[in-house]
């Protein structure tokens, strides 16, 4: 298919290289900064442009790859008639381009995704249309480059973009607390890479509620209290230790009661 990208940022990237190397031939990239348009498109062989204006009007498919809060800014300022445009964000719902084309839909990237990354695994792709000809094409489309397709509406996929913050956005955030937590302690943070890397490559194998340890677990309130002491220099830590706490001895004291 003949592909226009609107965006140059992370999604953009992951997008476009991949719908090349799948033989698609994106044809344009359009950006509001110029530069970056001219970087993307230079990596994927295509035309660029900084105004919508300048836009092909050429194209199977119209990707949408940008902020959400753009996305209500070009529903109000692109017109594409009956052309097939979807928009790429988890958390907007389909009805926020329905100005912009009657063939509207979403291609959302269960992943994180940043361009310096060249490779991916496959990428569960969550996709919605508001024809049933649109949703045809745009499986066709996310077939071509990923193996892992799943139709969702505009509540569910929230639902799972909600799931991805707490999985992903939050777990990394705590691991960043912790990497702050050694330094400022002049400890070794990379002696927890074994410990991370273990954490993760279990839960391939097992449910996490079945891997599950550490003292709130066991409620063991000793070592607790040892914790927030040490913690009484880190208030933010301090604020969220109980709590991520008290969640995990709930969650498993609900689950032993079934």
């Amino acid at each position: 298919m003949d592909i226009v990208i609107i965006g140059s940022g992370n999604v953009a990237h992951c997008f476009g290289t991949q719908l090349k190397l799948h033989g698609h031939s994106v044809k344009q990239v359009i950006s509001r900064k110029k530069e970056h348009a001219a970087e993307l498109a230079g990596v994927l062989g295509a035309s660029h442009a900084a105004d919508l204006l300048d836009i092909n009007m050429e194209a199977d498919v119209y990707l949408l790859a940008v902020s959400d809060a753009v996305l209500p800014e070009l529903n109000d300022q692109l017109r594409l008639g009956r052309r097939i445009v979807a928009h790429t964000a988890g958390a907007v719902p389909l009805a926020a381009i329905n100005k912009i084309s009657t063939a509207t839909g979403v291609i959302y990237p269960l992943q994180s995704i940043r361009k310096e990354n060249k490779s991916y695994p496959v990428i569960p792709l969550l996709i919605e249309a508001a024809a049933d000809d649109v949703l045809r094409r745009l499986q066709s489309l996310a077939q071509s480059i990923s193996g892992n397709i799943t139709v969702m509406d505009s509540e569910q996929r929230l639902q799972m973009h909600l799931a991805a913050v707490f999985a992903n956005n939050f777990t990394n955030h705590l691991v960043a607390l912790a990497k702050s937590f050694c330094e400022k302690e002049q400890l070794d943070f990379q002696l927890l890479q074994p410990l991370i890397a273990e954490t993760f490559a279990r839960l391939e194998k097992f449910a996490p509620e079945q891997v599950q340890t550490g003292p709130a677990l066991r409620n063991d309130q000793s070592t607790m209290d040892l914790h927030l002491a040490q913690l009484s220099r880190y208030p933010e830590m301090q604020r969220i230790y109980p709590v991520l706490s008290e969640s995990i001895y709930n969650f498993h004291r609900l689950i032993s009661a079934k």
